[in-house]
């Protein structure tokens, strides 16, 4: 099981937190969450928001304690950790624990297998004086808590430079370069690796995406503007002529990291919020050419001679 912030709560939206609904390089947190769990040999897989009524997670690990499951992972999300799931619960059965807690160097991570017994004692009142103390299973890979902005985009990066096992979404079309087959680049675009372009993304003319960016999905960034180590969040288009740089973008809402700053782009009409399933006019588009991989024959909308610049040639 794992447990979320409601969605209803205002998450991401004040200087410096983090949203749960953010992507990291195309797919969220709680996606990859779930893809690890379900990878384990989970059975079952259920998302809990951690303030509702009801259900709770307490009432949903119940149910299944009272429906026969015998071992109940939860997980409290706001955490990103290359934990094996598989040698977690090996370690919990070989010991015979009751309940198994992860932590890393700095402590619990929000990580815990529970036998069906100690969820079943649990909702009788048993106090844990009256149970055997958790086991603590020390996990000493990455882990990374996501408990700002500035941490959620230094996830980002981890990413794209390969220091964690997230795998960016899309096709990889040169060292450390990951573009989406829907996302439209016209021929002058310059990109520099590492970076991230998400599907449905279209960059116009004469724009430069620098190392350590992403771009993610259905986002429009217009003539001319660079986006320079940072993350353009869904559904964002920005205007012409900008320079972005170490700033993290919602919509009309950019944070500068370095200055801890949050401004309203929108007033100023430097950006929007871009609907879902917006298209570009086709007339100003490249005509798509074909780029073999080993994936396959796949269509990416550049001209024949574009090519991921290095980060070299950016200095």
């Amino acid at each position: 099981m794992v447990t979320r912030d409601s969605p209803d709560q205002p998450v991401g939206h004040y200087p410096g937190t983090w949203s749960a609904t953010w992507p990291v390089v195309g797919k969220t947190v709680l996606e990859r969450w779930l893809k690890r769990v379900h990878d384990s040999g989970a059975g079952v897989v259920s998302v809990v928001a951690r303030d509702a009524q009801p259900p709770s997670p307490l009432r949903t690990m119940l149910d299944w304690a009272s429906g026969g499951v015998e071992k109940i992972l939860l997980i409290i999300l706001g955490s990103y950790a290359d934990i094996d799931l598989v040698d977690l619960v090996h370690f919990h059965h070989q010991g015979r624990n009751r309940v198994t807690k992860v932590f890393d160097r700095q402590g619990p991570l929000g990580i815990s297998l529970h036998d069906r017994g100690a969820v079943l004692k649990h909702s009788k009142g048993i106090s844990s004086q009256q149970t055997a103390a958790p086991a603590r299973y020390d996990f000493r890979g990455y882990a990374t808590r996501l408990s700002s902005t500035i941490s959620y985009r230094q996830l980002v990066q981890d990413a794209l430079e390969g220091r964690c096992d997230i795998q960016p979404a899309g096709y990889q079309v040169g060292e450390n370069v990951w573009i989406d087959p829907s996302a439209e680049l016209h021929p002058s675009v310059r990109i520099y690796a590492p970076c991230y372009i998400g599907a449905d993304t279209h960059l116009h003319a004469g724009v430069t995406v620098t190392g350590f960016s992403s771009i993610e999905r259905n986002c429009e960034i217009d003539l001319g503007t660079t986006v320079d180590h940072s993350c353009i969040l869904p559904n964002t288009r920005l205007a012409s002529g900008l320079h972005v740089a170490n700033s993290v973008v919602d919509g009309r809402r950019l944070e500068h990291l370095d200055r801890g700053l949050v401004v309203d782009l929108g007033r100023a009409g430097l950006s929007e919020v871009r609907l879902p399933g917006k298209r570009v006019d086709q007339n100003a588009i490249p005509k798509l050419r074909q780029r073999r991989s080993c994936a396959g024959e796949r269509s990416f909308p550049c001209s024949e001679n574009f090519k991921p610049e290095s980060s070299s040639d950016a200095m």
